[in-house]
Order: structure tokens, then sequence, then C-alpha cells
């Protein structure tokens, strides 16, 4: 329950955002399932070139591991992380936006190195990792900031809301 972890999600004054970037063992959107460790050899060997991206754009980083800005782990649950936006225009309305609760989830980018067809989805069980991303909608619907974890009825509502611009009502 994140309910029950002290950590704050969103730290206003300091820029800091916490959360997961990817949820191990449930099925997205695009019919994946990330298995626990699949990060693990991206971590050792690409750590530090890892970004934290807005919507996926290269044009607009949020935070870095390089410059310690940001820290990326796996755990139990999935790739976690801790944020320290960058104060640029876009990195101020990235926190703006987080503590409005408009934008409260996250996407990977990243290369398949191994995975598996299981009739109905794909497991990935080795990912190199490129960047996290605070987006609008993520294809792991689990994949939130810690507070967005605790709000019941948020993702039913997310996928009614997805269901119709599908539909295009």
């Amino acid at each position: 329950n994140a309910g029950a972890e002290s950590i704050k999600d969103i730290d206003e004054k300091a820029g800091i955002v916490t959360g997961y970037f990817s949820i191990f063992g449930n099925k997205d959107s695009d019919n994946d399932v990330i298995t626990k460790g699949a990060y693990k050899k991206t971590l050792s060997e690409n750590y530090n070139r890892v970004k934290h991206l807005y919507q996926h754009d290269p044009f607009q980083p949020l935070s870095g591991v390089k410059n310690g800005a940001l820290k990326v782990s796996e755990d139990t649950k999935g790739l976690y992380f801790e944020s320290t936006i960058s104060k640029t225009s876009w990195g101020r309305d990235a926190i703006q936006l987080y503590a409005d609760g408009v934008v409260d989830e996250h996407s990977v980018g990243f290369q398949t190195v191994k995975s598996t067809d299981k009739g109905g989805y794909r497991e990935i069980t080795e990912i190199k990792l490129w960047e996290g991303s605070t987006v609008t909608w993520g294809a792991n619907d689990l994949a939130r900031s810690k507070s967005a974890l605790d709000i019941e009825g948020v993702t039913k509502k997310m996928d009614s809301v997805i269901k119709s611009i599908r539909n295009g009502k």
C-alpha cells in the first residue's frame, strides 16, 4: 500500500517528485509485461545516461542521473525514481502540473533486449533503458506518482476517458 509509505511524492518547494516509471508484472496497453530484473543490466551498464523527460521529449529534460538529480532503482514493485526537477520553465510547469493533479502517470523509453511471446502478450525480461517520462497517459496505468496510487477510481476514470477518445466521443 503506497499510502503507508512515508516518502512524499511531490515536494513543490524543492521540486522533487518520486514514483514509478514502470511497474512489474501487469499487462500494459501495448500488451507488454515487464518482469522484475528486466532493468538490472541496463542500470549497471547505462545508468549515467538515463534521463527524466517530459512527454518523452528529448528537448524537455527534467533531470538526469549524471548530475545526481535523478535516482533510479528496481524494487519489488517496479522501476522506482526520485527526481529533482530542473528549475527550467518546463520543469516549473511540470511541478505545477503534478501539484494540480493534471499529470501523474509515467512511461519508459527503452529498447527491448530479451522478450518472449506468451500468446496474448509479450513478456520482457531485459530492457535497455534510455529514459523515464512524466506523461499525460502512460501505457502502464499503474506507473504513477505515489499520491495517484492512493486515489481510488482514478484508473477507472482514465480508462473511461481513453475509451471515449478512442471512440471519438
